[in-house]
């Protein structure tokens, strides 16, 4: 069965041997461990997976944030993580409080293609979106200054951050983004077998109630933010 996804840490990291791990590979390589299915794997720039499963019949893809904009255009099969996310500036650059998001939507901004974080400013009227392939570019923007701000989840951004020599102390939060607290979750894409749906679904219970899913999140320190 084709599986979709990007590298986004902790969720889906690079090991040392160049095969895919991370908390939510975890999660499902225990899925398909119940449902029989094998899983083939494509790590791709995020545009390209999440159009890979709007497109295609009987794709799953993960990470992804359940939105009430995604909602309808996917089959959910179930939650990772809940998350909150921020806009983060240099601590340098900031000499007042903005506690309005109208107050920073003249600001300029990077955000991942296809993100959830990239649909929230436009839905919200930000206009000086500068889109990236993946999240490292945001952060190396911000430090040249070429962007004013980021939005991303906290422990992505340290992850991120570490995994290409940032200093993640450098980094202040400006506000909350309000409305865009969501599960990150597994789905299959709209066009898929009513079938696998219920399988896979049934699987995702299991998980749940045989305790695997709370271990999983132990073994990689991952919390909830609600």
């Amino acid at each position: 069965m084709k599986v979709v996804t990007e590298y986004l840490p902790p969720y889906q990291i690079k090991l040392e041997d160049g095969s895919l791990g991370g908390y939510s590979t975890d999660v499902i390589t225990e899925l398909f461990k119940i449902t029989g299915d094998i899983p083939d794997i494509h790590i791709l720039p995020w545009a390209r997976a999440y159009g890979t499963a709007r497109r295609e019949p009987n794709v799953l893809i993960y990470s992804i944030s359940h939105t009430s904009a995604r909602d309808p255009l996917f089959h959910w099969i179930g939650p990772l993580k809940y998350e909150r996310f921020y806009f983060w500036a240099l601590k340098s650059k900031i000499t007042k409080e903005y506690e309005s998001l109208h107050a920073i939507k003249s600001m300029l901004i990077a955000s991942v293609n296809e993100n959830n974080t990239e649909q929230y400013l436009i839905d919200n009227g930000f206009k000086n979106i500068y889109k990236v392939i993946k999240g490292e570019q945001s952060l190396l923007m911000l430090e040249k200054q070429r962007i004013d701000i980021i939005l991303s989840n906290e422990l992505t951004l340290a992850l991120q951050s570490q995994n290409i020599d940032y200093d993640f102390s450098t980094l202040t939060k400006l506000q909350e983004a309000k409305g865009l607290q969501n599960n990150l979750s597994i789905a299959f894409g709209f066009n898929t077998d009513p079938k696998v749906i219920e399988r896979f679904q049934t699987a995702y219970t299991e998980l749940v109630t045989s305790g695997k899913l709370v271990e999983i999140k132990h073994k990689w320190s991952i919390k909830d933010e609600n």
